[in-house]
């Protein structure tokens, strides 16, 4: 088949290589002038790292990011109310925090090697759906296709989204890891107070091989306050940082300006119809969430595979993106469902729930089956979401 793909991010790159490689003429349009990524770091989790291995790209995903064991995270004066265990899933299991140049980097080289054409400058702004090509900017019109692949994000042009952001984002800058100061190599670090401040470092490997590791350093910021503390001299952020975490000053003495933060924004949607006619939303194009579980990716690489053993195992497209959706739908819903539960407790400004979460969440961890619950939600597979792909 011809398959027309909005978006080189993630999700359209992934789908790009497992459509290509399957002998399908597949051509990516990006608005971007040159292909490359935009934030910090992420968690591929071991559903993501399943699709990766299937791509054959698992070797490089290990040798470019960083291994997570745990997720650890205290309050203010240092308890502990976040402790998240791969292992509590089996020996052999764990994250993989990388930097998402190098993920993009990874599912660039392999969408390209699978022959799969990447055509930059091409913004999407809307599609012709009954001779199946995309609009763009310009006016011009891509060719003719079989299907078309929305994997534009959030912003997708054929979702409407409205009120739908959520009040707080977070700051994201990179640095080198401080491997002296105590910081754990294999854990994901966070500080709270409250719901509305929190920071957060993690390891995410390396850019190049030979390279020092690099750490993604993030910190809560209500989206509204983001133009002020544009406005406010590094140093007196950094006093505010402090005062929660004084261990992070290693990190911070990295920042000197403020253009090494990228501001992430988010939102929560589910997209009503995932697919219209031969036009099919993946990633955060159908279902866009914060990132507090570390899914997003995950979810997109998932997304990208089923489709790809959906197409391979009907030939009628129709029952394939039905059978897509059949596979992906209680998945979705339910890491939709939970991101919206969890959301305001770490990222909020009430004040009953951040209360209530670090009264409750270290004495119920103590129950027999939370260990295994905490690291199954945090690892993506509740649901079983891989059954039907291997």
């Amino acid at each position: 088949m011809r398959i027309a793909i909005g978006g080189a991010g993630i999700a359209g790159l992934a789908a790009a290589a497992f459509l290509a490689r399957a002998g399908h003429r597949v051509c990516v349009y990006d608005k971007a002038p040159q292909a490359a990524p935009v934030g910090s770091g992420l968690i591929v989790q071991p559903t993501g790292q399943a699709v990766l291995h299937a791509l054959a790209v698992g070797h490089d995903l290990i040798a470019r990011g960083a291994r997570l064991d745990r997720l650890d995270g205290r309050t203010e004066d240092g308890r502990r109310i976040l402790d998240v265990r791969y292992d509590a899933l089996g020996s052999d299991i764990f994250g993989v925090a990388i930097h998402r140049a190098a993920l993009f980097g990874i599912l660039y080289k392999a969408a390209a090697n699978a022959g799969a054409e990447i055509q930059q400058r091409r913004a999407v702004i809307g599609a012709d759906l009954e001779n199946r090509r995309f609009v763009f900017a310009d006016g011009e019109k891509s060719e003719p296709c079989d299907l078309l692949i929305d994997a534009l994000g959030l912003r997708t042009p054929f979702v409407e989204r409205n009120n739908c952001g959520l009040s707080y984002g977070a700051l994201w800058g990179n640095a080198p890891f401080p491997v002296s100061q105590g910081f754990s190599a294999n854990a994901l670090s966070q500080r709270y107070r409250d719901a509305n401040v929190s920071a957060g470092l993690m390891p995410i490997g390396t850019m190049m091989e030979g390279e020092q590791t690099q750490a993604a350093f993030f910190w809560t910021l209500g989206a509204k306050h983001y133009d002020a503390w544009l406005m406010t001299p590094l140093h007196r952020w950094k006093d505010k940082v402090l005062k929660l975490w004084p261990e992070a000053a290693p990190a911070l003495d990295h920042f000197i300006d403020h253009e090494q933060f990228v501001f992430a924004t988010y939102a929560h949607h589910t997209a009503a119809a995932p697919v219209e006619g031969r036009l099919v939303h993946i990633g955060d194009s159908w279902h866009a969430a914060s990132p507090q579980l570390g899914q997003g990716a995950n979810m997109a690489l998932l997304d990208a595979w089923a489709l790809s053993k959906a197409l391979e195992r009907h030939e009628d497209v129709d029952a394939a993106l039905a059978a897509f959706v059949e596979t992906r739908r209680n998945h979705v819903k339910l890491y939709q469902a939970i991101s919206w539960l969890f959301t305001p407790v770490y990222q909020s400004d009430s004040k009953i729930l951040p209360a209530l979460r670090d009264k409750l969440a270290e004495p119920l961890s103590r129950f027999w089956f939370m260990p295994k619950l905490l690291a199954a939600m945090v690892a993506g597979t509740l649901g079983r979401p891989l059954k039907e792909l291997q």
